[in-house]
């Protein structure tokens, strides 16, 4: 076992095994902990949990602190989430866990030199217990949850292996690492400032930094070190000029160069300074939004002035869109219905992992995507005002897989909305992260929004099936500029009327139906049902025709409809023929089989599309160049009509 000061072999004996349970930390009165970043919310709840006198915990990290500027970036993180974990809990329970801090009963600190990644517990008791918990297992849900395969190995009331651990940890603790500052008055700001890190305050000390050699680099990154990674790319450069250079294999750092660094005044473009997130608590129905408390509490009547305006906002469409207007409505309305759920897909989809069950019902992604002047845009920033106060759309250059998977560690639950998204990038980072079925390394993980300009056919089966696919041509005439412009305005000023309290009471009503434990039948149907039953209630009436409850198995039926057609005008009567070769375009029944041949252009392009056909359709090895072979019974069960064959001429003959 690594502990942190060189790869040491503690010869041990086996006894027994058991399933992990939290009672493995009852009945004690202190608790030592060295674990990663990752495991703040869990920590933070652990103290909620258990009364403990004296408690010291100290944060490492997964990656290498190579230099000042890393130490400064993952340090700035780790101060932040503290903060935000500590605030996320309700007002009496962070209360009574900052009172422990203030009075030196809870500490946290945080490292400063690079360190092996050991995992440790000590727990002791006034009559002369202790517990020594070693492993792989950080402290965190996720590795407690039995989700990925972690092991632990105890000492119960061994005094050589007490005496080797925790001499271990109070090395780590005194020599590599910063007391977290956690001042009462600046508590509720998470996000803090290059001169408030730990390593920063201390003024009266030279620090000595011995950068790790190539070999003890890491090789995997975590989503929490593209995080850190993030926040340095965003100060290195303003710190670069006063950071020393490393002589001899050192980096000196004195009191003087951290003044110049403190009153370095660094610019940061909006994208680096975004520290925006969402964290819900379920248990204790609390909810924190960048670092501030995001009340659930609701008024009747404000919520009775979102309820208009959003009924009004879809009424419009009536009004002002050319086609299919009620088709347009309710599809907006179950995008809608995804995105006010969004937060909590990432709970079902790890209960969904733990119970082995369809996780592709709970989809991560939601495409929006047509033609152009269809409302997507304006619909999704409404949609986000509505929720949160404002609309927020990240630059559409971050959407590579690197970007993608730090915005899905550091927004938490905040949905994370792109507009525009074009089909190369889409292909290039998109399809891949929808295909992944594995959870991040982070509990709290957002839902992910993307607007195109697309057809069906530019989504293979694999997207469609792993995501909310939101469709349509109906929209705004392009040629009537007028109409256009009055709208927006009457959508702009609807804006500025939302308050957000029709949001959180939805937050409020869905915690209440969700289980900890079970999923729920059709997430779906839940999250339309209390929208509607919401709308419903704050306008005094029957809920519009567009705002009724939606089902699972609606929506996935829907998805399909635009392909239906397309096949049942390519297997058209007319088209039809006894056997291949009669006409260039055709199709014809060959026993359970049905063979479509199509010729190519002089570009050798065919005239139908078959990637967004399922691909369990087709019989991929009796399929060939410009045929393509079809099962017949999944097909018309697809089509949901039967598919007769040509009767001969002189069947016909003896019919008449």
């Amino acid at each position: 076992m690594d502990d942190g000061s060189g790869l040491r072999v503690v010869h041990a004996r086996f006894l027994s095994e058991q399933k992990f349970d939290w009672d493995l930390f009852d009945g004690y009165d202190t608790l030592r902990v060295l674990t990663y970043t990752g495991s703040i919310n869990a920590i933070i709840r652990m103290l909620d949990r258990y009364s403990f006198t004296e408690f010291d915990c100290v944060f490492g990290y997964e990656g290498t602190l190579r230099d000042l500027k890393d130490i400064l970036a993952f340090q700035k993180v780790v101060v932040g989430n503290t903060r935000a974990a500590i605030m996320g809990l309700k007002d009496e329970r962070h209360a009574y866990i900052l009172e422990k801090v203030h009075a030196g009963r809870a500490r946290f600190r945080v490292l400063r030199k690079y360190i092996a990644h050991a995992k440790l517990y000590l727990l002791s008791n006034a009559d002369g217990r202790t517990r020594v918990i070693v492993g792989s297992a950080n402290l965190s849900e996720r590795a407690f949850s039995g989700i990925q395969p972690e092991t632990l190995v105890k000492f119960d009331n061994d005094e050589a292996a007490w005496a080797h651990y925790n001499g271990m940890f109070e090395d780590i603790r005194d020599s590599a690492s910063d007391e977290i500052p956690l001042p009462e008055n600046r508590i509720s700001k998470a996000e803090i400032e290059i001169s408030e890190t730990p390593v920063m305050t201390d003024s009266s000390s030279t620090l000595l930094i011995e950068p790790p050699s190539a070999d003890e680099l890491e090789v995997s990154v975590p989503a929490q070190i593209i995080y850190v990674e993030k926040v340095l790319a965003a100060i290195g450069p303003g710190l670069s000029a006063a950071i020393p250079a490393i002589r001899n294999g050192r980096q000196t750092i004195t009191p003087e160069i951290k003044r110049i660094i403190s009153r370095i005044r660094l610019v940061k473009t909006v994208e680096e300074a975004d520290s925006r997130y969402l964290s819900i608590d379920r248990t204790n129905h609390s909810a924190l939004l960048s670092g501030e408390q995001f009340q659930l509490a609701w008024d009747r009547d404000s919520v009775r002035t979102d309820a208009m305006l959003l009924v009004d906002y879809f009424q419009n469409y009536e009004e002002a869109f050319e086609g299919n207007v009620p088709r347009l409505q309710i599809d907006y309305f179950t995008l809608m219905s995804w995105l006010y759920f969004s937060p909590f897909i990432c709970d079902l989809r790890s209960l969904a992992l733990i119970q082995d069950s369809d996780i592709i019902r709970y989809p991560s992604f939601a495409i929006i995507f047509g033609k152009s002047n269809c409302g997507k845009t304006s619909l999704v920033d409404t949609l986000m005002t509505s929720m949160f106060g404002y609309s927020h759309t990240v630059d559409k250059r971050s959407f590579t897989t690197s970007q993608l998977r730090g915005l899905q560690q550091g927004y938490k639950r905040f949905p994370v909305v792109f507009d525009d998204i074009g089909r190369r990038a889409f292909n290039s980072h998109g399809k891949d992260m929808i295909k992944d079925e594995m959870l991040p390394s982070v509990t709290e993980y957002p839902g992910f929004m993307l607007s195109m300009n697309a057809e069906p056919q530019s989504f293979p089966d694999e997207v469609v099936k792993r995501s909310m696919m939101i469709y349509t041509t109906t929209a705004l005439p392009p040629h009537n500029e007028q109409l256009r412009q009055r709208l927006q305005n009457k959508i702009q000023k609807m804006r500025r009327g939302l308050t957000g309290h029709l949001y959180r009471r939805y937050l409020t009503e869905v915690m209440d139906r969700l289980d900890d434990e079970r999923l729920p039948e059709d997430w779906l149907a839940l999250s339309s049902g209390v929208l509607s039953d919401i709308i419903s209630d704050a306008t005094g009436g029957s809920p519009p025709r567009w705002c009724r409850a939606v089902t699972w198995f609606d929506y996935a039926e829907k998805r399909y409809d635009r392909v239906k057609a397309r096949l049942h005008n390519l297997l058209r009567e007319s088209a039809r023929v006894r056997s291949e070769g009669e006409i260039p375009n055709g199709w014809m029944i060959d026993g359970d089989k049905i063979a479509v041949w199509e010729q190519r252009d002089a570009f050798g392009r065919r005239g139908f599309d078959w990637e967004d056909v399922p691909s369990t359709l087709i019989d991929e090895e009796a399929s060939g160049s410009g045929r393509t072979v079809l099962h017949r019974a999944s097909l018309e069960e697809f089509l949901g009509r039967r598919l007769r064959s040509v009767r001969p001429w002189w069947r016909l003959w003896e019919s008449a």
